[in-house]
């Protein structure tokens, strides 16, 4: 038997806040129909539905499915002939079974309603507090047996929330949650600005901006364990759009350490500065590829604000937006073959996806005032910041064009987002 055996660290701030709500849109009639059973319970094991309801909702967020609630536990031995019927492809069945006070054997099946196989099957043992976890390992693993591509349900997400206090004050906080919004908490909380977060790549550290002592600096906060924050030095001028190596014992940053902006990384270990880029322009808001060989960054180095890829081993800079006068905020897909980014028609702020090979740009949104995208870890889908009526919400479409789901919170705007990578 598989030991699986998942427990929730304490973060270093236990300030929770609120869940943020998730609006699903409609899915059009290409999406996989399947079901998904209320798991059948040993020993007054409750969890059971909860895992069944995690599982549901990643499936229809994930706009790929359409999920049957059955509202009842369908048998080892399903009626393939009735789901066949119904125009349902695949049945997934659980077993949930307690064996102590805090822990408890899960048993997973993924049937095909027309070969009548198993396609996946497996057993967990999870402590108490990691049955969300297990719902979203689980949720990957069958997307994978269906799809044959890797899901992103098992990943975080971390986001700005601003809300605004008495007499015009604003107070920031730096939230994560786990990828369905769900499960959240508030690292850091403060009347200054709180700006960009991004993850690192083993999801064990969060780097952002903060202006702490009325200038932009870069910190690094460990989430998960009881570390002091860390600051990176400060150097003349700001500092600002940390992006971190593939490695993670590398942090890309915006200097104006010689009174003009440009791109350095920072080694964390040898606490070395490399700069990487050197013109009169402005070089920003950089970002590695998924190999750490190529970095893309904004710059107005043309008189234009537009994206360029620098080569690391070859040092060779090439500008790759050519449509537009105003392409900024790059990101590499997973695969390293396009880039996502903030590209303005007329007075519109939108997302856009290049080809990088191809040069081919496609703007997969229609708003006024998007920003900050990012690609989900497997790549099919981006998030990003957006405004919906004066008020700053979370968008998620997915590569192909179509609108997945939008996160709010009812007690502020959210900004900024970032997805992490898989959790190892």
């Amino acid at each position: 038997m598989k030991q699986f055996i998942v427990f929730i660290l304490s973060l270093y701030t236990t300030l929770s806040w609120a869940v943020l709500e998730v609006t699903i849109f409609k899915h059009d009639g290409n999406t996989f129909p399947i079901v998904i059973s209320d798991f059948f319970v040993v020993d007054d094991a409750s969890q059971g539905k909860i895992i069944a309801d995690i599982m549901r909702n990643n499936f229809n967020r994930s706009g790929e499915f359409s999920v049957v609630n059955t509202n009842y536990v369908i048998s080892n031995e399903p009626s393939f002939d009735k789901w066949k019927a119904k125009k349902i492809e695949a049945i997934v069945l659980g077993k949930l079974e307690k064996i102590s006070k805090k822990i408890f054997n899960v048993e997973i099946k993924l049937l095909d309603v027309y070969s009548k196989k198993t396609l996946y099957k497996d057993t967990l043992t999870v402590h108490n507090n990691g049955i969300r976890r297990a719902a979203h390992y689980l949720s990957d693993q069958i997307y994978h047996a269906l799809l044959g591509k890797r899901g992103f349900f098992n990943t975080r997400l971390a986001y700005i929330t601003v809300i605004n206090k008495n007499k015009g004050e604003r107070e920031y906080r730096l939230e994560i949650s786990d990828s369905d919004a769900q499960n959240p908490q508030t690292i850091l909380k403060s009347r200054e600005p709180i700006l960009s977060p991004v993850w690192s790549p083993k999801q064990d550290k969060i780097a952002y901006v903060f202006f702490k002592n009325s200038r932009s600096e870069v910190f690094i906060q460990y989430p998960f364990i009881r570390r002091k924050i860390q600051k990176i030095p400060y150097f003349d001028g700001i500092s600002s759009s940390p992006s971190w190596h593939p490695n993670g014992g590398i942090l890309l940053l915006t200097l104006s350490k010689n009174g003009n902006a440009d791109i350095y990384s920072y080694h964390l270990s040898s606490k070395k500065l490399t700069r990487l880029t050197i013109d009169m322009g402005i070089d920003t808001e950089a970002s590695y590829s998924p190999d750490g060989n190529k970095i893309v960054f904004t710059s107005n180095r043309s008189g234009q604000v537009q994206v360029y890829i620098k080569d690391l081993k070859t040092n060779r800079i090439n500008r790759v937006t050519f449509k537009g006068k105003y392409n900024a905020k790059a990101v590499f897909s997973p695969d390293g073959k396009s880039l996502i980014m903030i590209h303005k028609i007329d007075q519109d702020y939108r997302i856009a996806l290049l080809d990088i090979a191809t040069k081919d740009l496609t703007v997969m949104t229609n708003n006024q005032l998007d920003e900050s995208p990012f690609f989900s870890p497997n790549g099919d889908m981006i998030i990003f910041a957006t405004n919906q009526g004066g008020f700053g919400v979370l968008s998620v479409v997915s590569t192909w064009g179509r609108k997945i789901f939008d996160l709010t919170s009812k007690v502020g705007e959210v900004r900024e987002p970032n997805w992490s990578h898989y959790l190892k």
